[in-house]
């Protein structure tokens, strides 16, 4: 019975074994996968068998955690080992989760004092972020230290709180595996060996790194070396990643055909001769990445060589989401090369905002500047926001001296500008150019004191851009040997567009002139307004020509227009009530208006009438009125009248400048007393009517009359009483007597005389008079030869003249 019992008891149990086995994995997934779910698992393949060894081998283990796959297949497993021959771990993005936000803690790993060593052949990892799928292979040789071959080398040994080893990778594995179109990471090449360690929260690698970045373009090759140590830093609570770079040596080396890539300019062989080949960057002790912020303390790029580059980068913060936008950082430059004795610039970053200042020292100007200078200085400073992707808002500021410059054949000392640029939120720009200069000067002219501002406002939205322009020019003295000028102040208006268009109030010495142009790409049409003026002002000018002029009253006005690129010009000008002193030579109230042009080089006055009203030269002369004209630069005046000596006199014409030509002056109506007795203490009175031609001859500057006559018009009266030279004669001559008695008291019935002045002055006259002396009732035929320098004679007659002693000290009062 017991017998029957047992086999009962053991046919059951081996029914329950045998459908355990046969529904082994049902069973397995009803019992295993709850347990496996508890801990976000999901089993979704199972198939094993028991061997005959009593091995435990599945064909297929299917796992998913959060969204990874990993599959395994030919897994062998005993108390001992469990050998996988092949695993795939697919990596895909991680969905997002409640917990993400839920904090990392340190490792605490329940490990097993015994478990089977573990043994994967092949492990394929397949993620869209690589290249191609990555291959290694673990093995387990003791108790929780593992060896990682492959594609990548590495060794990790677990305990309970931390997980440490180390890895060695290098470029070709890289290449392999970043899935990225950059072509430049063909260029780059590298080789690291780091130690690592996990604790849970922090990840640390540190260890040597050696990299090369060789890159060509177009003939510029470059070639960035790094070699070193790197250590590494990531908290996963913090999210803070930091690297330990001051160990790394980072070499930058540019091959001499990287100066061809300046564009070719006349300043492209300066720059070329000023850039260095060999940098050296030194990085900071540490840099951090903690969530999106970036922090460097200081980068420091230094040349090596003679060209002396020295930049450094410090306290750089930054969101590399928007690098930009909080974007804080602090620079300075310093540079210093045989050419250039020193630049200076410091410069603080904050957002799209930066502000510094620079400073800029050279002994003498570069060689393609085409000007020599000494103690050239540039400094200033600058404060701009938004100027990244928009256009720039705020002030620059720059200050240039210049000890001397020569350019242009001009030498100037003393040079200082002063320049402010700035532009509000509006877009409103303004810019003022401030300029000062001891002097300039070349072989034909030096200006000295000169003192320019200029100011230009524009808005520069959208549309077209208008600029208002305002300028005031100071300048003390231009001279030359041809003209000085004195006092030039010029107060300018303008607007800029698609063309200028500007108005220039001038004084020179106190003349006043406003000129308005507009220039354009086709035309530069202008026009000089001269307004209703004083011409005492001219006298400045006048003087530098002629120092014995002097104008002493009267008014001047004039308009000027033409065309600056045609070189053409028309005017009118008016002059009217002006009286001018020459010497002893006074003319009064002179009046006239032309009008001309100017084209082509060729000046051309129209006929135009001018009344003087009288010229004082010893003799007066009043009521002139004639014409006066320019041709082709040449100056004509003719049909000119007056009174002179109570009678008329005429000139038919006078070319100004040309020095071979004869004018031809004539006498009508001249009263005989007033031309014989200018000298009221002669003695002589001669009474009636005189007319006469002198052909003036001008030859190459000298004046000469030759062949002039004089001749009586009617009868008239010669008296000499009291006349110290001629009772001399008579005197010492007592057989003349009885002829010379005869002129004493003479009826002139006709006069003739012929009349010849030499350039000297001296006056020849041949005289024949004829008449009756009633008391000794006897006709008398008198030939006479008189010779007598008439500049000595006018010149006594103009110094006892009253008028014109009187306006001498009127005016020579005003000048002083």
């Amino acid at each position: 019975m017991f017998k029957r019992i047992g086999l009962i008891v053991g046919a059951v149990l081996l029914s329950n074994l045998l459908l355990g086995y046969v529904f082994r994995l049902p069973l397995l997934q009803w019992v295993i996968a709850p347990e496996l779910e508890k801990a976000g698992v999901t089993l979704n393949c199972l198939d094993f068998s028991i061997t005959s060894e009593l091995n435990i081998h599945a064909d297929k283990v299917c796992l998913n955690y959060q969204n990874q796959q990993l599959q395994l297949t030919g897994v062998t497993a005993n108390t001992k080992r469990v050998d996988i021959e092949n695993a795939v771990l697919t990596v895909n993005p991680l969905p997002k989760s409640d917990n993400a936000n839920q904090l990392a803690k340190n490792l605490d790993l329940a490990l097993p004092l015994n478990r089977p060593l573990i043994n994967i052949k092949q492990l394929v990892v397949k993620s869209d972020e690589l290249n191609k799928p990555l291959k290694i292979s673990i093995l387990e040789p003791e108790l929780n230290k593992f060896n990682v071959s492959g594609d990548i080398n590495a060794s990790a040994i677990l305990t309970a709180n931390k997980v440490r080893g180390q890895f060695e990778i290098n470029d070709t594995f890289l290449k392999h595996v970043i899935n990225t179109k950059n072509t430049l990471i063909a260029d780059f090449n590298f080789n690291t060996q780091q130690a690592f360690s996990f604790d849970g929260i922090e990840l640390e690698l540190n260890g040597d790194i050696s990299s090369q970045f060789a890159h060509t373009y177009e003939q510029c090759k470059v070639n960035v070396l790094t070699t070193g140590k790197l250590a590494t830093r990531f908290n996963l609570n913090s999210q803070a990643l930091m690297f330990n770079t001051d160990l790394l040596n980072n070499k930058i080396n540019l091959t001499p055909s990287c100066t061809e890539l300046i564009p070719p300019s006349e300043y492209a062989g300066f720059i070329s001769k000023q850039v260095p080949l060999n940098w050296q960057l030194k990085l900071p002790q540490s840099i951090s990445l903690e969530a999106s912020g970036l922090r460097v303390p200081a980068i420091n790029l230094v040349s090596v060589g003679d060209k002396q580059f020295d930049i450094l980068i410090t306290d750089t913060t930054l969101n590399i989401t928007s690098p930009f936008k909080d974007l804080q950082s602090t620079l300075s430059a310093q540079i210093n090369t045989p050419d250039i004795n020193n630049i200076n610039v410091n410069a603080q970053l904050s957002g799209t905002a930066i502000k510094g200042d620079y400073a800029v020292m050279l002994e003498n100007l570069p060689e393609f500047v085409p000007a020599t200078a000494d103690g050239l200085s540039l400094s200033g400073h600058f404060n701009i926001s938004e100027f990244i992707d928009s256009k720039p808002i705020g002030l620059i500021n720059a200050k240039l001296t210049l000890n001397s410059v020569d350019a242009f054949n001009i030498s100037a000392v003393q040079y200082q500008g002063d320049l402010i640029a700035k532009m509000d939120k509006q877009l409103n720009a303004e810019v003022t150019l401030t300029q000062q200069l001891k002097s300039a000067e070349n072989k034909e002219f030096k200006v000295t004191d000169i003192s320019n501002t200029l100011t230009a406002n524009a808005n520069l939205g959208v549309g077209e851009l208008f600029a208002e322009l305002i300028a005031k020019t100071n300048i003390k003295a231009v001279n030359s040997p041809d003209i000085k000028l004195n006092n030039i102040k010029v107060e300018s208006t303008g607007l800029q567009s698609r063309a200028l268009k500007a108005t220039h109030h001038v004084f020179v010495n106190d003349v006043e002139l406003v000129i308005n142009h507009h220039v354009s790409s086709q035309a530069h049409p202008f026009e000089v307004i001269i307004p209703e003026q004083s011409v005492l002002p001219l006298n400045t000018f006048i003087n530098q020509f002629e120092p014995l002029s002097q104008l002493t009253e009267g008014e001047f006005n004039g308009y000027i227009s033409g065309d600056v690129n045609l070189q053409n010009a028309s005017f009118n000008m008016g002059i009217s009530h002006t009286s001018a002193l020459y010497n002893d030579y006074l003319a009064s109230d002179l009046s006239s208006t032309f009008s001309g042009e100017y084209n082509s080089g060729k000046l051309n006055v129209k006929p135009t009438t001018f009344n003087l009203n009288e010229f004082r030269a010893g003799a007066v002369v009043k009521t002139i009125k004639g014409q006066w004209q320019v041709n082709n630069n040449t100056a004509l005046i003719n049909d000119v009248k007056g009174s002179v000596f109570g009678g008329e006199f005429s000139l038919d014409s006078y070319t100004v400048g040309k020095p071979n030509q004869v004018a031809n002056v004539k006498f009508e109506n001249i009263d005989a007393s007033k031309l014989v007795t200018l000298d009221d203490k002669s003695g002589i009175v001669l009474t009636g009517r005189l007319a006469g031609s002198l052909p003036v001859h001008f030859d190459s500057g000298k004046i000469e009359i030759i062949d002039g006559s004089l001749f009586s018009q009617g009868t008239g009266n010669l008296k000499i009483t009291n006349n110290a030279a001629f009772d001399s004669v008579m005197q010492q001559q007592q057989e003349l007597q009885p002829v010379l008695g005869l002129l004493t008291n003479l009826d002139i019935q006709k006069l003739n005389s012929s009349v010849a002045l030499k350039n000297d002055g001296w006056l020849k006259l041949g005289v024949n008079l004829q008449g009756y002396n009633k008391a000794e009732q006897q006709q008398v035929n008198f030939n006479y030869n008189h010779e007598e320098n008439v500049f000595t004679l006018l010149r006594a007659l103009r110094l006892s003249d009253e008028i014109t002693q009187k306006v001498e000290q009127q005016y020579s009062q005003k000048g002083n």
